[in-house]
């Protein structure tokens, strides 16, 4: 019995030993190896201060004031093949890149970077770096046999976005000297302007759009009677109307053709879109002025357009119908709705009067059911478009742009001319100021807006228009 046991307490001494240096090499086989990733995972700016400076028209500082914004709007893309980090929404112009934070993630043992004395100093969350001028990195792998570089660089606008500045690009134009109820248009990039001078409709053309051109004067066949401030493009040709009902059109602004047949009680083109014409007549008479909306599909048969197409019933506000200074716009709406605005004046009205016809194919409200509706001045609406001679209507920067007159002021609407307010970022040359001569102006492809009158070109855009899309 006593030799029984004590092989047992032997066997029971031998397993706990086993047991034991099993335990052991457990231990060693489950410790994590020390593994070589080495790369940064993301970058995040902190709060960035930036110098604000207000210009006048001519580009010198009115005053200055600083502002600081969140740059973690502004995402930064990690390219891991060429080392390169930056953000491809460029910060506001203005901003102060001396000292910012950057929060930066990484799966490495160290990462340091490369300071302006030419010293690596150890990346700390903490610490601000200077980014004014791209910035190295060297990331240390895991098990610090490998180092990863980096370049991390911020790109910051070199111009104010909202800012318009206007350049002279040609003056004493000997083409249009003297010209007289100027329409300005772009065609095969080439800047085209119709006008009337003492020997009749004359045509001036520039060499193109860029910012140095030449000028040189063309015929076309275009008779006395033609309105020019009609001119509409649609399908790469010109359409417009003359004083004794017929409408023009043309591929070359040099030789025209008539449309369909005379609207014997005369019109007014208004716009030409790939269904339509549409336009106004105007009749004065001992009855005062009577105005009419029309449509065509051919400019020979016209139908008059009312507000509810299906059951016919006639307009209450054709009274307010432009009957002068009459101005169209088409534009493409974020939703994908075409609309129609027209601006103009009424005799007895000291503001212009707006009409707007909208339509969008998606909805199933088509071209040939949209109603044309009045936006009269009530409570809600108090700030019309004042009236103005020579009155240009531009579609710029998602908003309707208006100005004539003695050029004081741009006037801005961001509803599809219902309201208008005067503009501080975007405005006319200063130098233009209290010229009452006739002007007239379009915009081009590159979001340039060109402006002619005495015989000057000014040529201007919103800087952030300009900038590179990423």
């Amino acid at each position: 019995m006593r030799a029984t046991k004590i092989m047992g307490n032997r066997w029971l001494l031998l397993l706990l030993t086993l047991t034991f240096l099993a335990s052991s090499c457990s231990s060693d086989d489950d410790e994590t190896p020390i593994n070589d990733y080495c790369y940064i995972k993301s970058v995040t700016l902190g709060t960035v201060k930036r110098k604000i400076e207000k210009r006048d028209a001519e580009g010198n500082i009115i005053s200055t004031v600083n502002a600081f914004f969140a740059g973690s709007g502004y995402a930064m893309t990690i390219d891991q093949r060429t080392g390169i980090i930056e953000n491809r929404d460029s910060l506001p112009y203005g901003s102060q890149l001396s000292a910012v934070l950057a929060t930066i993630t990484f799966d490495g043992s160290l990462l340091n970077y490369l300071n302006a004395n030419g010293e690596w100093i150890a990346y700390n969350a903490e610490d601000s770096l200077n980014l004014s001028n791209p910035l190295k990195l060297q990331l240390t792998s895991n098990d610090g046999l490998t180092n990863r570089t980096y370049t991390l660089q911020i790109n910051v606008h070199l111009q104010e976005g909202d800012s318009l500045y206007w350049n002279l690009c040609e003056k004493d134009v000997a083409e249009l000297t003297d010209m007289t109820d100027m329409k300005t248009f772009v065609m095969d990039d080439k800047l085209i302007v119709l006008g009337n001078k003492t020997t009749g409709i004359v045509l001036a053309e520039r060499s193109g759009i860029d910012a140095q051109g030449t000028w040189k004067e063309n015929t076309t066949d275009l008779p006395p009677t033609a309105d020019l401030q009609t001119l509409r493009q649609q399908g790469g040709k010109l359409f417009l109307s003359t004083s004794d009902g017929n409408i023009l059109s043309s591929t070359d602004a040099k030789t025209w053709t008539q449309e369909g047949t005379t609207y014997t009680p005369g019109l007014t083109l208004l716009e030409k879109t790939d269904k339509f014409f549409y336009a106004i007549s105007v009749i004065k008479d001992e009855n005062g002025t009577t105005c009419t909306l029309l449509r065509s599909a051919d400019a020979t048969t016209w139908e008059k357009e009312v507000p509810n197409p299906k059951d016919k019933t006639p307009n209450p506000d054709d009274k307010m119908l432009p009957s002068s200074e009459i101005r169209t716009l088409t534009v493409q709406q974020a939703n994908g709705s075409s609309r129609i605005i027209i601006l103009g004046q009424r005799d007895e009205s000291n503001h212009s009067v707006v009409w707007n016809k909208s339509w969008n194919n998606g909805w199933k409200i088509s071209e040939e059911e949209a109603q044309w509706m009045y936006f009269p001045i009530t409570g809600d609406n108090t700030i019309p478009c004042p009236r103005m001679s020579h009155l240009n209507l531009l579609s710029y920067d998602g908003q309707c742009i208006a100005f004539g007159g003695t050029l004081d002021a741009m006037y801005i609407s961001r509803d599809y001319g219902i309201t208008w307010r005067p503009d501080t970022d975007l405005h006319l040359p200063v130098q233009l100021k209290g010229n009452s001569s006739c002007t007239t102006s379009v915009v081009d492809k590159n979001n340039h807006i060109w402006i002619i009158t005495n015989a000057q070109v000014w040529r201007g855009r919103l800087n952030r228009l300009g900038f590179a899309q990423q």
